[in-house]
C-alpha cells in the first residue's frame, strides 16, 4: 500500500473521491475523512505531508478545529480548501496559522504547486473590486461575527432574514 501523504477533510464525499482521484494521477495518495473529529478519531496514525481542511465543514467550521489538527499533525502544511472564501474568513485562516487558502472549484495546476510548496506570487489586479464583491465581503465579515447566526446577521445588516438567505444562495461574485 502506497504511504499516505495527504488528508482530506472534506464533507462532499463525492468531490473528495473525485479530487483525491485526479491527485493520485500525479502522483499523490491520499485518505478522505468526513469531518475533523473522524479525522482526529480514525486517522491520527497518519503521517501526512499536506491536509486539505474544508472551511464548511456541514455547518461546522473547519478553523473551529484547525488548533487541534495542527497539534495532532505537526509536520503537516495546512491549506484550506473552500467554496466559501471571502477575504475575512481568509485573514483568520492566516492568523489561526492555515499555511495557505485556496478556493472551490480549485485548478489542478495551482492545487499542485501548493501541494509541492512552490510559493508563487499571485498577480496583482489593475480593477478596483466591484460592489457586488464588496457587498458579499461585508456580508461574510458580519456572518462570521455572529458565528453563522443568519438572523442575527441580517439584523446586524439590516437586512430582512429572506433576502439575506437568497444573497447567501448565490454564487459568490
Amino acid at each position: 500500500m502506497a504511504e499516505i501523504r495527504l488528508l482530506m477533510i472534506d464533507d462532499d464525499d463525492a468531490f473528495a473521491r473525485v479530487l483525491l482521484r485526479r491527485l493520485e494521477h500525479h502522483g499523490w495518495s491520499g485518505a478522505h475523512a468526513a469531518s475533523a473529529e473522524t479525522a482526529l478519531k480514525e486517522c491520527r496514525d497518519l503521517e501526512p505531508e499536506v491536509i486539505l481542511l474544508d472551511l464548511n465543514l456541514a455547518g461546522e467550521s473547519g478553523l473551529s478545529r484547525l488548533q487541534e489538527i495542527q497539534k495532532a499533525w505537526p509536520q503537516a502544511r495546512v491549506v484550506i480548501l473552500t467554496g466559501y472564501a471571502s477575504i475575512a474568513t481568509t485573514v483568520h485562516a492566516i492568523k489561526q496559522g492555515c499555511d495557505d487558502y485556496l478556493t472551490k472549484p480549485v485548478e489542478m495546476n495551482m492545487l499542485l504547486k501548493v501541494l509541492a510548496g512552490d510559493e508563487e506570487e499571485p498577480p496583482v489586479c489593475d480593477e478596483p473590486v466591484s460592489v457586488d464583491a464588496l457587498e458579499w465581503e461585508l456580508i461574510q465579515r458580519t456572518l462570521q461575527e455572529h458565528e453563522g447566526n443568519i438572523s442575527a446577521t441580517a439584523r446586524a445588516l439590516k437586512m430582512h432574514r429572506r433576502t439575506l438567505q437568497r444573497k447567501l444562495q448565490k454564487k459568490r461574485v
